[in-house]
């Protein structure tokens, strides 16, 4: 088994894509209450959404995904 992390080590983490694109400011993060899994993390968008982008009522990105990957104080999303 891997490393493990807290949710709130997330708060304030760079996150990224793979290509090295960033999105912004992980802001907080979604647990699905049944099985405990890590859902999305909403992320303060350095720029302009884009286009069909999900959005919660606080205007932070919805961003679900396949894997992490963290790495010091940044975070690819996979």
């Amino acid at each position: 088994m891997g490393d493990k992390m807290f949710s709130e080590e997330f708060v304030g983490m760079t996150a990224m894509t793979v290509g090295g694109y960033l999105l912004g400011m992980v802001d907080d993060v979604v647990f699905d209450t049944e099985t405990g899994e890590l859902k999305y993390l909403l992320i303060k968008l350095r720029g302009t959404p884009k286009k069909g982008q999900k959005m919660d009522a606080s205007g932070r990105a919805i961003v679900a995904f396949d894997g992490l990957r963290v790495s010091g104080k940044n975070v690819t999303i996979l």
